[in-house]
């Protein structure tokens, strides 16, 4: 079968951060057009690995994403808001809410990309985010096929969804250590020390979303988020870098633990120190020596032993999906959070909306709340009926017999009872938009919110709700 012509995109698109856009616009030009979801890992891969194909052919190539919401919430304009700035996305992106333009394409899984040659002519298509070689390839003899290429249409800049001054942007951690506050100021590209007032004491990171070790001031993050403090060292899960990083507490200085600055492929349960990389790594539990990463890019929890350099799969087969048991014949999907203690763990997953628990070491999966890859709700009551939508950090709060739960795209804290298994709703003042993260200590339970750019410290005896006012120094 030979080319066809692409059709032309749907006028109920929903431009986010352009104007609207139409191929016919772009005859002449070769086009790439990524249809991604905010939610999938595998397509924030695809749109940064995109972002600097874009940066060696700017005047021939338009770029152009297409969302496709797989949570309602993403139907709103605003969560795809905060997903933009959060990933520092500056493609041109509209949000297909109803699914029109996949329809027309006849795709079959995100991220898909798809070439379009200078006449208007469908030249290929690359399902998933490994697809960058081969894809580059065909770009390169389109654009050699085009000849002369017309200059960008009008309205193709796009415009930025950062918001000016703000102290944080897409805050997406937090941890409590010595009477500090640590927060992955994740759109910012760094970690933040702060007293429990907010005045921000120290600063690791420069802001610039790189990868690169060595001084406070001088060290390089990307998009850093789930963090856990242990013997006197910050460890961060530095989400865009594909790595673990590690601050030491007392000078400041930043080193890796894992990780080289590129998506790692799963190898399976075992022994993996041979080639010890991570894929999109989200949160992080330090324990006895025992570093556990949610690897949420290759739907896996990954052990690795500080001692002994030791690396392994804790659980998860690579596959993405729901399914308990032991080690390689688990299935995780995009596990986002993890909290707990010792040998128990709770893992939140963002593709299951579910909350599962881990046996550490044995790698051991239940599944406590959710129940699969396409069901979620906002749903209170018993765990077998309660449901979520995106979940994104946990707290375990042993005191008040409680799993706290930022439901992230339900815009709530929830409250999962450890002896009565009932889920329940935390009332609150003040409204969250997307909470991100959290942290406890004896009295308060503290909430990122991070489509909000604000922490929040919630007073168990009180029931009241502070706004943290963070003060650089």
């Amino acid at each position: 079968m030979g080319p066809s012509a692409a059709y032309e995109l749907s006028t109920t698109l929903e431009w986010l951060n352009a104007e609207p856009q139409r191929l016919a616009a772009h005859r002449g030009r070769v086009v790439a057009l990524l249809f991604w979801s905010a939610s999938s890992v595998y397509c924030h891969n695809l749109l940064h690995g995109f972002a600097a194909i874009q940066r060696k052919y700017p005047d021939a190539l338009s770029v152009l994403a297409i969302h496709l919401p797989k949570f309602d919430a993403e139907r709103d304009a605003a969560t795809l808001q905060e997903a933009l700035r959060r990933l520092d996305v500056h493609l041109p992106v509209a949000n297909d809410r109803d699914w029109a333009v996949w329809q027309h394409y006849a795709l079959q899984s995100w991220p898909t990309t798809v070439l379009i040659d200078h006449n208007g002519m469908r030249a290929g298509d690359f399902a998933g985010d490994d697809q960058l070689p081969a894809i580059e390839i065909l770009l390169q003899e389109l654009i050699a096929k085009a000849g002369a290429i017309p200059p960008k249409p009008a309205g193709l800049h796009v415009r930025p969804g950062h918001k000016q001054f703000a102290a944080l942007n897409c805050p997406g951690g937090l941890a409590l250590a010595d009477g500090k506050l640590y927060i992955a100021d994740t759109g910012h590209h760094r970690v933040l020390e702060c007293a429990p007032d907010g005045s921000v004491q120290r600063v690791f990171g420069n802001g610039i979303p790189l990868f690169l070790d060595g001084p406070a001031g001088d060290a390089c993050f990307n998009r850093p988020s789930g963090m856990d403090v242990y013997r006197g060292h910050l460890y961060v899960a530095d989400t865009g870098n594909h790595a673990v990083r590690r601050i030491d507490l007392r000078h400041g200085g930043v080193d890796t633990v894992l990780g080289d600055g590129k998506p790692g492929v799963s190898h399976g349960y075992g022994d993996d120190s041979a080639a010890p990389r991570i894929n999109n790594p989200t949160a992080l539990c330090v324990r006895d020596d025992a570093l556990v990463v949610a690897d949420a890019g290759n739907n896996r929890l990954a052990l690795y032993n500080l001692a002994s350099h030791a690396f392994s799969t804790l659980a998860g087969s690579g596959s993405l999906g729901l399914l308990d048991g032991v080690g390689a014949r688990t299935k995780l999907a995009h596990p986002l959070a993890l909290a707990g203690g010792g040998s128990q763990l709770y893992v939140a997953e963002g593709s299951t909306s579910s909350v599962r628990s881990v046996a550490v070491p044995e790698g051991r999966i239940n599944t406590v709340l959710g129940q699969g890859l396409y069901q979620f709700g906002d749903v209170d009551g018993p765990r077998q009926s309660a449901a979520l939508q995106h979940p994104r950090a946990l707290a375990v709060d042993d005191k008040r017999g409680v799993i706290w739960i930022a439901d992230a795209y339900n815009g709530k804290i929830r409250m999962l009872g450890m002896n009565n298994n009932q889920l329940s709703t935390l009332a609150l003042m003040q409204t969250l938009r997307q909470p991100s993260a959290l942290a406890l200590d004896g009295e308060s339970l503290w909430i990122a919110d991070g489509a909000g750019d604000q922490v929040y410290r919630y007073f168990f005896e009180s029931e009241f709700l502070s706004r943290l006012n963070i003060q650089m120094a």
